[in-house]
């Protein structure tokens, strides 16, 4: 049986995607951490993470996304943070200064979308973010400050959310490849 990684997120615009590469730029020579940092175009904010999926069930989940109703908002990234923590971070992620009550929503009708077609729903609270980088081997609890000051120095411009897109996730040896497959507008109230 032939499957495809895939996860349903919101695709950040062309300024912000810049925006991100720069601070990988910053973060990767600042931090003494090894890491997996995000690949410039591939920043998003993952609503539901849903593995490797068979191809026929592609059909039923773009249906169920295709009929989640929701509003476009405008989302704002801001600060950041570690998960699961300072201590021993895995991830470095940039959070959201606005936005996050309409994104946390989405999230939500997605998880309940794809329960009836075979998705456990999510038992984790949801966190908007985007993820920066994956860390490999902390080397010194210093970075922690370093990062984090880093984060809540950058002036992010507000972005329109009009759409979520389905993607494809494959592994490459630089870092994952995101390939949309589908989009689901907005729908004006």
């Amino acid at each position: 049986m032939e499957t495809q990684r895939l996860f349903v997120g919101i695709e950040l615009p062309p300024a912000h995607q810049a925006l991100v590469a720069g601070l990988v730029d910053q973060l990767r020579a600042r931090v003494g951490a090894a890491a997996v940092w995000t690949r410039e175009g591939n920043a998003h904010i993952t609503l539901k993470f849903l593995g490797d999926v068979a191809r026929e069930r592609l059909e039923a989940v773009t249906t169920a996304l295709a009929a989640i109703p929701f509003a476009p908002f405008v989302l704002t990234p801001g600060g950041g943070g570690f998960f699961p923590g300072p201590a021993r971070p895995r991830v470095v992620w940039a959070g959201l200064a606005a936005g996050a009550a309409p994104c946390r929503q989405l999230a939500s009708s997605v998880d309940a979308a794809l329960v009836p077609v075979g998705f456990p729903a999510e038992t984790r609270p949801f966190t908007a973010h985007l993820t920066l980088g994956r860390i490999k081997a902390w080397s010194n609890s210093d970075d922690a400050d370093r990062l984090r000051a880093l984060l809540e120095a950058v002036v992010w411009p507000a972005a329109a959310v009009q759409a979520m897109t389905l993607f494809a996730s494959r592994p490459t040896s630089p870092g994952p490849h995101y390939t949309p497959l589908a989009r689901f507008a907005a729908t004006p109230s």
